[in-house]
């Protein structure tokens, strides 16, 4: 920037207009400035296009395919499991249904009675087992609307929950148990090992909302991301009610999605920009959180991360804190809430992409550039050379120039040959007009000296007429014409400087507007103020008056 801050583009421009800079000079400079502006045009529309750079068009366009593709799979993956959750609810509901028909209770007998809850978890394990080894989740779990400690300060609600410790791929069969929550003696009696997180019943707010949540077209419910109690861990969890026979809700059943196992069903994907990270996420006030692809962003110090997303020129900026993303997001609808899909790209995988596009364009431009200096040193040699040495031959006056034959140049001598015999022909006209111009001036220079001639001696002889005239008055009239002309009146006036400019009686009364007889009658008191008798007699006395005034004036 600072060496073209030196270069004074303008004075560049004039030296090479200059005369002095050799044809082939400018040709060079000409063919360059031309070629460098159609190119950096061309650049410009391929990088709006994305043709050359595929910083933005080619990653938004990945991006807009990613986000698409994962959007649909996550769509996919979470009706897949509410099918699962469905069926697992139908079959807990006909199980529930025939322990009680069996038994001669009702379900609300079920509540502070250990018992037979105990033999209701027994008889309902294999399906809770066999549906968790089926459906595509890290945990079930069903809760019951009843409990075998009602009065409990805190409430409890009876069920099981089964959770996978290290799960190794999306397929869920013949993994081990982390976690389990439920009856004792039917822990005991399916050979399940107790963990630091085992209780008899569970805490949950679902009965309160569960009518707000599950309307008439709603089949499945997906939760916000939760810390699960007692562990380390983040899950989301698919429910769907159970009911009884009436069509009330005893109870909820579902699965659980947990961090690790949304990364194992998502895997991160590694497309021609590098690694793309998926989420699902959740908005709270204004901020993020979710699962993700990458444990990267899932978890910080054992504290659900959250972050803020903000657009610029159509870009999604995912800014964790320390980490900057840039991605693109989605809301879709997942049971009887919206979520927002993302997919991001790490900033600095980002700018690497952006450079590397922008080093393919100054590549492809520099390329250009020696193509279009060579092809000026190539019309320098066949073009320009020749016409120089035509021109150095014809200069010399070399009898070979006239062998070396260029049609325009012999074309443009002939020319300039007709334009000299023009010219010459031009200059003679133009000679004789002048010739005659200064006959002219002298003929008219000649007349205007003999009419001031003419007019000194008229004007010598209008001074003695009007001497001798002066004579002639009586000075007495004369005097007295001059001290009454203030008092003729404007009409009167006005009349009085007509006829001093020569009009007639007839101009006058046109120009006036009047009648004769008012003419007359002005006349008359014309007359009779200035003490004369006749028009020619007050011409004589105003024109002595006016002769006598230029006097004064050039005597001054």
């Amino acid at each position: 920037m600072k060496l073209l801050k030196r270069i004074n583009l303008k004075k560049l421009i004039f030296y090479f207009k200059a005369e002095s800079i050799t044809m082939r000079r400018r040709l060079f400079f000409y063919i360059i400035i031309t070629i460098s502006v159609f190119l950096a045009l061309i650049l410009l529309l391929l990088n709006v296009f994305g043709i050359i750079n595929p910083a933005n068009t080619e990653i938004m366009r990945v991006l807009d395919s990613q986000l698409i593709s994962c959007s649909e799979n996550i769509e996919h993956d979470y009706d897949e499991i509410a099918t699962y959750a469905i069926s697992f609810a139908e079959q807990l509901e006909d199980s529930i249904q025939d322990y009680l028909t069996e038994n001669n209770l009702s379900f609300e007998q079920l509540e502070n009675n250990a018992a037979t809850i105990t033999a209701l978890q027994s008889k309902l394990y294999d399906t809770v087992y066999l549906n968790m080894q089926l459906a595509p989740s890290s945990g079930v779990f069903y809760i019951l609307d009843t409990t075998v400690n009602s009065h409990s300060d805190t409430p409890l609600y009876n069920g099981i929950y089964l959770k996978y410790i290290n799960l190794y791929s999306e397929s869920t069969v013949n993994n081990e148990f982390s976690l389990y929550r439920g009856s004792f003696t039917t822990a005991k009696s399916n050979d399940i090992t107790f963990h630091s997180g085992w209780q008899n019943e569970m805490e949950t707010d679902f009965f309160e909302k569960c009518e707000s949540i599950f309307t008439e077209n709603t089949h499945y419910a997906l939760s916000s991301t939760v810390e699960i109690p007692n562990t380390w861990e983040n899950a989301r969890y698919v429910y769907v009610p159970i009911h009884d026979l009436k069509g009330d809700i005893i109870g909820v059943c579902g699965f659980e999605i947990n961090d690790l196992y949304f990364q194992l069903l998502h895997k991160t994907q590694d497309a021609e920009l590098g690694t793309i990270v998926y989420a699902l996420l959740d908005i709270n006030n204004g901020e993020y959180s979710g699962q993700f692809s990458s444990n990267r962003y899932s978890i910080t110090d054992d504290t659900k991360h959250t972050f803020k997303i903000t657009e610029k020129n159509g870009v999604n900026i995912f800014d964790f804190g320390t980490d900057i993303c840039i991605g693109k997001t989605k809301i879709i609808q997942l049971g009887s809430n919206s979520f927002t899909v993302g997919v991001l790209l790490p900033q600095e995988q980002y700018e690497r992409q952006i450079q590397h596009g922008q080093m393919k364009a100054i590549a492809f431009f520099t390329i250009i550039s020696i193509f279009a200096f060579v092809c000026c040193v190539f019309v320098s040699k066949k073009y320009v050379t020749p016409i120089l040495k035509k021109i150095e031959y014809l200069k010399s006056n070399d009898t070979y120039g006239q062998q070396v034959s260029i049609p325009e140049i012999d074309d443009l001598f002939v020319f300039l040959e007709e334009k000299d015999i023009q010219y010459e022909k031009q200059l003679q006209s133009l000679e004789k007009a002048r010739h005659d111009a200064e006959e002219e001036t002298k003929r008219a220079k000649a007349a205007y000296e003999k009419a001031i001639k003419e007019y000194e001696l008229a004007q010598s002889e209008i001074e003695q007429l009007s001497d001798e005239r002066k004579n002639e008055l009586v000075i007495e009239d004369y005097e007295y014409f001059i001290s009454n002309l203030c008092r003729l009146t404007p009409s009167e006036q006005k009349i009085y400087e007509l006829y001093l400019e020569g009009k007639t009686a007839k101009d006058i009364i046109k120009i006036l507007d009047i009648t004769e007889n008012t003419l007359k009658y002005h006349n008359k008191n014309i007359y009779s103020k200035l003490g004369i008798s006749s028009r020619k007699q007050l011409l004589r006395y105003a024109t002595l008056k006016q002769h006598q005034d230029k006097k004064e004036q050039a005597g001054h």
